[in-house]
């Protein structure tokens, strides 16, 4: 006799079953990968190194590096880049005890508790603070120091072998496959217009694609599910000045609107998250407020209220846990438009000049349209990211939206 499935699990099925998801997720799977151990592929650190007192792994050293990594969210990466192995082995090794939320959750919080831990301060012998994420003595342990003394040494180095942030002397707009003088190593796909790696700029470029479409989709989707909830459970003037209040939001183009704030409080990357996710809530807003409109009127809800249960727990434990699904679908895209309007804000040159963002490699290649390599290399890598997240977004709604299929 054939299992009978729940309607989740024939959703969850359809899904997995899906040629476009397998896609989507297999394209994801690579560029989330490349992010996470970009210090791996591309770094003058040696993965491994000999001098004669032993094996040591000075990338390892250069993870918790402040000088070399500065910015929080390289923090978060290379602690994802430690620690993930770790968690998906424990993920596994309690697959048929722990639900794929659950695990979900350890690969995720795993990373973040440590990643607080480096950061809390801790009290120093001389009565200050200092925080574990600090800077180190400079490592020596690199590709030009072996190629100063080749003869003592013994090393592993990266693939790429160049960092993504230094400027090589007589490498400026070189042609893919040119060699470096400096690190005997090849650019792979040339050099920018600064004289960096550009195969080393789109991996660490993965960083901020990544970073700005999940924190700028969380923040929007936190203030959408918190207004359209309200919205739609306690209706009445509640419900009229808070939808004025989306309208009046929704009637600003949003890149223009993230246009005129960028360039009154600067280019920083965290503002440029800050800024997408306070103006991209209004679409979540209406979605929830509707589904929470339709939720508000089934029997599990009269029945919470017959029992006296309060409004809150009625709206936030179950009414909300049911408007899930097209909250999901709808985060796959905001992520994708995250993307996609940073890259354009770097495109036009108001990005972030600190970040690595494949969307100001963009504005180089349109500055020198010859040097091809400029314009199709990180407009392939946003094409593909956005392109997959559709594909994973479209499998979500056609499994667990019956009106799509």
């Amino acid at each position: 006799m054939p299992e009978v499935m729940t309607p989740s699990q024939a959703a969850w099925a359809h899904f997995r079953g899906s040629i476009g998801v397998r896609i989507g997720l297999a394209i994801l799977a690579v560029l989330v990968a490349g992010a996470v151990y970009a210090p791996f592929l591309s770094s003058e650190a040696a993965l491994l190194w000999n001098d004669g007192s032993g094996w040591t792994s000075p990338v390892l050293g250069e993870l918790f590096n402040r000088k070399t990594y500065a910015k929080p969210y390289d923090l978060v990466f290379n602690l994802f880049a430690v620690t993930l192995p770790f968690t998906l082995a424990i993920a596994w090794w309690f697959r048929g005890t722990w639900s794929w939320p659950r695990r979900i959750l350890l690969i995720a919080g795993v990373p973040l508790v440590a990643a607080l831990v480096m950061v809390v301060p801790i009290p120093r012998d001389d009565g200050g603070w200092r925080s574990l994420w600090r800077g180190y003595p400079p490592e020596s342990r690199s590709l030009s120091a072996h190629l100063a003394d080749p003869g003592t040494v013994r090393a592993v180095f990266t693939p790429i072998g160049h960092q993504w942030d230094q400027t090589y002397a007589g490498a400026v707009l070189k042609e893919p496959g040119t060699v470096n003088a400096a690190t005997g190593r090849p650019f792979l796909l040339g050099t920018d217009s600064r004289g960096q790696d550009v195969l080393a700029r789109m991996l660490f470029g993965g960083r901020i694609s990544l970073t700005i479409g999940f924190v700028a989709t969380g923040i929007a989707m936190a203030i959408g599910i918190l207004i359209g909830a309200v919205s739609g459970y306690f209706g009445g003037w509640v419900d009229l000045l808070l939808q004025r209040i989306v309208e009046i939001m929704m009637c600003f183009p949003t890149f223009i609107l993230i246009l005129i704030v960028v360039s009154a409080l600067g280019r920083d990357i965290f503002i440029i998250i800050l800024v997408q996710g306070l103006t991209g809530w209004a679409g979540d807003a209406r979605l929830v407020r509707g589904e929470v409109l339709v939720q508000s009127s089934r029997d599990y809800v009269l029945a919470g209220r017959a029992l006296g249960l309060g409004r809150v727990r009625i709206m936030f434990r179950h009414i909300l846990p049911n408007c899930m699904t097209p909250l999901l679908i709808g985060a796959v895209f905001g992520i994708a438009g995250a993307v996609l309007g940073e890259s354009g804000l770097s495109f036009i040159g108001l990005g972030d000049p600190n970040a690595p963002s494949w969307g100001q490699l963009l504005n180089q290649g349109r500055e020198n349209i010859h040097m091809s390599w400029l314009i199709w290399t990180p407009g392939l890598a946003v094409f593909a990211l956005v392109s997959a997240l559709y594909l994973v977004g479209n499998g979500l709604r056609a499994a667990f939206d019956p009106k799509a299929r």
